[in-house]
């Protein structure tokens, strides 16, 4: 019998969509070292189902609109406090260097009203010398465009760009312009959303303004570095985000490539949201959504891309193979193919079955098990994990509907919104995404 909650919040007094907090449930977000982690947060919901409301029902959509400020201004002072160099653009405080990528540095950058971002910034000459290099090594044009989103918080994302004009590398911020585009139409609650893109004319600088996953990666782990594993309850409640928000996803056409704990950010009030679009691509049909690329993290990808020559792969069935991983990594704290070599990770994750541990619940067994299936035809598909036992509790906590998950299907920019992404001449493009505890992490990609 499903337990009745012990109180209920009417429409009124919810905050958030599927976030139900009392007096005696904080959100505040405490002050932890390195390495620690964030209290979770407890959910009820109405009916009383164990999972936030959020997994059953979407908020009432509206028209999200994504401020464009194409006359931003830098100014450089000095602190009042210190005398230190300060530099500020419009609202935005620019604070202390967080991190440093391929095409420049992440800054730390405070608003008027103390909310916290991290401003990246790309430097145009390295840009277009990658799109040089691009150029000699990339076969021509297919015929199929090409495109990925921009970074949620990433440096690489100008690497695996590719414009109608393919001739002249010049035309890179082209390819900029389309991923800030295709930024501006996403809209859902599990994926990272763009809020503000700021042009600074005199600076021949550009900003971007994502919002705020406080809490930073759901988990640091890697090839040499294992986890506290989570507990299943909390497993299954962020491993459903992470269903909903690559739903949405590949029902735009979009394929993620790079799923990955790292790439998973944690609101304050527990929500998981996707991240780092780097190396992601978006197609104009949905039934083309086949790759020939072996971008992303190597501990996270599929068998069929870990061999020489592999062709075209399904995009959707190497997603849900990282989710499988990512999975893993949360319930066990560790990568479940551990090899120090990329030649001997490739064998494993090849030849080798996972193991899980005869304690390991039989649901969750089957679902890593069908989720890390070496073919990919036989592979589960997103349609029977949403419904999956262990998934849906045995189906007594079901997620809300596909149809309500997508929503609105997201079409591929138009030209007038390629050409509205970013405006004027850039000698360097900048990026403000929000700041998470472990910014480091999230830049590799």
């Amino acid at each position: 019998m499903t337990p009745t909650p012990t109180k209920l919040l009417s429409a009124d007094n919810i905050p958030i969509p599927g976030i139900f907090s009392s007096d005696d449930i904080s959100l505040a977000v405490p002050s932890t070292g390195e390495g620690t982690r964030p209290p979770t947060v407890k959910y009820m919901s109405a009916p009383s189902y164990q999972s936030p409301l959020r997994h059953h029902r979407r908020a009432a959509s509206t028209t999200r609109q994504v401020k464009e400020t194409l006359n931003a201004r830098s100014e450089y002072s000095n602190s009042e406090d210190d005398g230190t160099a300060q530099h500020r653009i419009n609202q935005y405080l620019i604070k202390q260097e967080i991190g440093r990528g391929s095409f420049g540095a992440v800054h730390l950058a405070v608003d008027q009203y103390g909310h916290e971002y991290a401003v990246k910034e790309f430097s145009k000459s390295r840009l277009r010398k990658r799109a040089q290099s691009n150029l000699l090594r990339r076969p021509s044009a297919r015929n199929r465009r090409q495109g990925a989103l921009a970074a949620g918080l990433g440096f690489n994302s100008p690497l695996h760009r590719h414009s109608s004009s393919d001739n002249d590398p010049n035309n890179s911020l082209d390819l900029i312009k389309e991923e800030i585009a295709i930024m501006k139409k996403l809209n859902h609650p599990n994926v990272v959303s763009l809020i503000e893109v700021l042009d600074d004319p005199e600076e021949d600088s550009l900003y971007m303004v994502m919002e705020m996953c406080k809490k930073g990666v759901v988990m640091q782990v890697g090839l040499e570095e294992r986890a506290d594993p989570y507990e299943e309850e909390q497993c299954r409640c962020w491993f459903r985000d992470m269903i909903l928000g690559l739903e949405y996803l590949h029902a735009q056409g979009i394929i993620h490539r790079d799923i990955k704990p790292d790439n998973c950010l944690i609101t304050d009030d527990d929500v998981l949201k996707i991240v780092d679009f780097g190396v992601s691509e978006m197609f104009e049909k949905e039934s083309e959504m086949q790759t020939a690329k072996s971008a992303g993290s190597p501990a996270f990808m599929p068998p069929e891309l870990c061999v020489a020559k592999h062709g075209q792969v399904s995009g959707r069935a190497a997603d849900i193979w990282s989710m499988g991983v990512t999975l893993y990594c949360l319930r066990f704290g560790r990568i479940p193919f551990e090899k120090t070599g990329v030649l001997d990770l490739y064998d494993s994750i090849r030849n080798d079955e996972v193991e899980v541990g005869s304690d390991c619940d039989e649901d969750l067994k089957d679902l890593l098990t069908r989720l890390l299936e070496k073919d990919p035809q036989k592979r589960i598909k997103m349609e029977e994990l949403r419904e999956h036992p262990w998934v849906t509790r045995r189906g007594t906590d079901p997620l809300l509907s596909t149809a309500e998950n997508i929503d609105v299907l997201v079409e591929p920019p138009t030209e007038a919104e390629l050409n509205a992404a970013i405006t004027g001449n850039m000698g360097h493009l900048i990026t403000v995404v929000s700041v998470s505890p472990n910014p480091l992490n999230i830049l590799n990609s």
